[in-house]
């Protein structure tokens, strides 16, 4: 029985497919990952909810998705449950099927400019089937057979060879002719421009605006209806032409110098760097530093692991789930931290619920997944859900919902040699707050130096919503309770 896999509700209304990880005939499990989708805010992969052989995949890397869309369908024989008879039912199917190769055209590449029939349809015995061209000729391609188009191997603009394989079809002939397709009209272009482009579906506006951005129509990939080229094509198809033409006046500026690479950024990249540069733009940003003294912090939480390891309990704090604590404990004494401007920048919303975001660095980008209701949460709480997050970010397994209903962020890059830095807030919040470095360092205290273990802390903020005074008594308060992790049941 075939079954349907639809993507499931991922909180997100717009996803774009990045990756496929299956293929048409592979035997999948549940659970199993079978695509790989991106978001402005995350990546994830997306499992089958069911266990089958994959009869056809129904989307392409770079399409859009929405909840509910189908992605593919498996064969799920649920009378005996059996895998293995699913396959051979599929394999007898594929076996029925012919392939439709296009016949000897010589050695030159031709491109699709015509597909004259669709999946399911009945065709008859010398029907033509697609168009395809180059600059000289125009031909159609025919079959020998009848039946039925099960398959359709190619898509407009696509390049066919002689022998490609370009449609499956189920014939009701058992005759296996050695060559099954022939070419029914050669038509020789004697006018290259006007023919290609009398063989292409555009309007005359579109003509006009492809003759006066110096497009050949031939050349974009039409997605209107009954494969007519659009305004849209026609600028999206200009858009990557200028790219590409400014990357290689861009790239020559270099290369006279040396050799250079082209990497192109994933899609979570791209997002992330508009919408950091639009944080930049638009917040008016300070940056305020301070070093609190976490010697004695430090030697308790070392205290809590080693006893926690004699207990044989599974369980590690991190400075950082100390710190998550604190910062919740100061975004309650200080509300305009746990704020966001409305809209028109006329008023200021105070959020009554402490959710504190964490940047964690991927090979695919930055994610900021959340972790909610921070105050009703202990240090060992917090230290397993973050051990979870930063295992979900760095193995594609975020859930949108998991990066929404921030109120406040910390970026941590307390592993790396480095003092102070100035963290860009992560809009609609009005503050993060950076961690550096631990490093000893002698502090004077009853007229001696004592060493003591300083941690270097940037707080930026957004100056139309908090003052340089509310800041610093904001700083002021997170090192008392880092002093004395004790202040924060008081």
């Amino acid at each position: 029985m075939y079954k349907k896999i639809i993507l499931p509700d991922t909180g997100i209304e717009e996803m774009k497919i990045t990756d496929i990880l299956v293929k048409e005939g592979e035997e999948i499990l549940k659970e199993q990952p079978i695509i790989t989708v991106e978001s402005d805010k995350t990546s994830m992969e997306i499992p089958s909810n069911q266990k089958g052989i994959i009869k056809k995949i129904l989307v392409s890397i770079g399409n859009k998705i929405y909840k509910g869309d189908i992605i593919l369908e498996i064969l799920n024989n649920e009378k005996n449950n059996s895998i293995k008879n699913s396959k051979k039912i599929l394999e007898q199917d594929q076996i029925k099927l012919k392939e439709l190769l296009i016949p000897n055209i010589g050695s030159q590449k031709m491109k699709v400019s015509s597909i004259l029939v669709e999946e399911n349809h009945i065709i008859k015995k010398n029907q033509s089937l697609i168009i395809i061209n180059n600059i000289s000729n125009i031909f159609e391609i025919a079959s020998l057979y009848e039946g039925i188009v099960k398959k359709i191997n190619v898509k407009i603009n696509d390049s066919v060879y002689t022998n490609s394989i370009f449609m499956y079809i189920s014939s009701t002939k058992q005759k296996d002719y050695k060559i099954n397709t022939f070419i029914k009209n050669n038509n020789f272009k004697k006018n290259n421009i006007l023919n290609i482009n009398n063989n292409i579906h555009a309007s005359p506006i579109i003509r006009k605006m492809a003759r006066k951005l110096n497009i050949n129509l031939e050349n974009i990939k039409a997605s209107g209806l009954k494969n007519r080229i659009t305004k849209e094509d026609l600028l999206k198809y200009n858009k990557n032409n200028l790219q590409n033409n400014n990357f290689k006046n861009f790239s020559s500026i270099y290369k006279k110098f040396g050799s250079c690479e082209k990497i192109i950024l994933n899609n979570i990249q791209k997002i992330s760097s508009k919408n950091l540069s639009n944080n930049w733009k638009n917040i008016p940003h300070v940056t305020q530093h301070i070093e609190t003294d976490i010697t004695e912090l430090e030697k308790f939480r070392v205290k809590k692991n080693n006893e926690f390891y004699k207990k044989q309990k599974n369980i590690k704090l991190t400075l950082l789930s100390f710190l998550i604590k604190i910062c919740a404990h100061a975004l309650q004494k200080y509300p305009n931290f746990n704020a966001s401007l409305s809209d028109s920048n006329e008023n200021l919303i105070i959020k009554k619920y402490f959710n504190i975001g964490i940047a964690i660095n991927t090979k695919k980008g930055l994610f900021v997944p959340v972790i909610f209701d921070v105050l009703n949460k202990n240090i060992h709480n917090l230290s397993e859900i973050l051990h979870n997050l930063v295992n979900k970010a760095k193995n594609n397994k975020l859930h949108p919902l998991d990066m929404q209903g921030g109120c406040f962020t910390i970026s941590n890059l307390g592993q790396f040699k480095g003092s102070f830095f100035t963290p860009i807030i992560n809009a609609p919040e009005v503050a993060i707050l950076g961690i550096s470095q631990a490093n000893i360092k002698p502090i004077w205290e009853n007229n001696k130096f004592i060493p003591k273990l300083m941690l270097p802390l940037s707080l930026s903020y957004d100056h139309r919503v908090i003052n340089g005074v509310e800041a610093i008594n904001f700083l002021n308060y997170i090192c008392t309770l880092i002093s004395d992790i004790r202040n924060i049941l008081i």
